[in-house]
């Protein structure tokens, strides 16, 4: 093993290591610590994803690092978000965003992810012609891509219902909301008779 194979393993267990002790901190509401370590598996990230670093390595380990480094940005986002930073959380979004479609394209689950969060950031700063479309896109990503009563659907379905609500769009908040309830077996579905 080359000493650079050596130094990369380490990395990306020290990588691995911060990310479990941020979510664990994030999980126990300690957002100050939460955001040390997120913040430095990002940079950890960030360097892997650096021209120089990337042009060392074969295709699947640049992939690798990239998703390393969404992984952080939407940690940190999610961090952000939850302490109402909202512009912090939105461009941090934006940058993991991007770089999932280069990973995956525009049709892809963790693509469907990044748009909700975005989508609820959008909510939260009350720009709701910004965030009905990702709502939309999130949505018809995760139908197509996960059939039309999977239950990672909910999520985006109350989330774009609530946004609705306090757009006084009642009519069609319930039937969003309706939908949700459906899928997640709260309610009987439709049945007609034979």
């Amino acid at each position: 093993m080359t000493q650079d194979t050596q130094n990369n393993k380490q990395e990306i267990s020290e990588w691995q290591t911060l990310v479990e002790e941020g979510n664990d901190a994030y999980a126990k509401k300690r957002y100050s610590e939460a955001e040390l370590k997120f913040a430095a598996a990002l940079r950890l990230a960030e360097k892997w994803s650096a021209p120089e670093h990337l042009g060392s390595l074969d295709a699947a380990q640049q992939d690798e690092g990239r998703e390393r480094l969404a992984k952080s940005l939407n940690n940190m986002a999610a961090l952000y978000h939850t302490q109402s930073k909202y512009t912090m959380a939105e461009d941090l979004y934006n940058r993991c965003l991007d770089l999932k479609i280069k990973l995956y394209g525009d049709e892809h689950p963790e693509v469907a992810i990044n748009l909700h969060n975005l989508a609820a950031v959008h909510s939260a700063k009350r720009r709701w012609a910004m965030a009905e479309p990702l709502y939309k896109r999130a949505l018809e990503i995760r139908e197509h891509t996960l059939g039309v009563s999977h239950a990672d659907l909910v999520p985006v379905l109350n989330n774009y219902a609530l946004m609705l609500r306090r757009t006084n769009r009642n009519e069609e908040a319930e039937q969003l909301e309706l939908r949700a309830k459906k899928i997640a077996g709260e309610m009987p579905s439709d049945s007609s008779g034979s």
